[in-house]
């Protein structure tokens, strides 16, 4: 009997409650390097550049943020992961309306581990606000 109530209380808290859920999705990017590697190759960056102009076209985007870490016990890993992120500079900077803003990011990070090392070092993010936000209009804005 306990279980009925709560399941009518479910059934009608759902049918009376003019709540939406809403989760924006598809609002990052990954790009993993072989170790040492400068370069995301033809197909990758042609997957960034859709994924990016289907934002800018459909959504619309506010800002981006386009983030890796680099070794800071190792010089060499600054200027790699900064070769990196001027690569995707390059790539963006093309398809950028001109009110969206785009921040680079080179982060210092400890050495911890071998394998958190080795992803953390060639990974690069990219991260991006919808238009929606700044608008209020996400999945229907003030209208939920």
């Amino acid at each position: 009997m306990v279980v009925i109530k709560y399941i009518l209380m479910i059934v009608f808290l759902t049918v009376n409650s003019n709540a939406v859920a809403c989760k924006l999705g598809n609002l990052e990017r990954f790009i993993e390097f072989d170790k040492g590697d400068l370069t995301i190759g033809a197909s990758r960056a042609k997957d960034i550049a859709l994924w990016f102009i289907d934002w800018r076209d459909i959504d619309g985007i506010s800002s981006v943020l386009v983030m890796t870490y680099y070794n800071e016990e190792v010089n060499a890993s600054r200027d790699i992961s900064s070769i990196r992120l001027s690569n995707v500079s390059r790539l963006l900077a093309p398809l950028v309306a001109q009110n969206v803003k785009i921040e680079y990011v080179n982060w210092p990070r400890k050495p911890y581990s071998k394998a958190a090392d080795n992803y953390y070092f060639n990974i690069l993010g990219i991260s991006m606000q919808p238009k929606c936000i700044e608008t209020q209009s996400c999945c229907g804005g003030n209208m939920r």
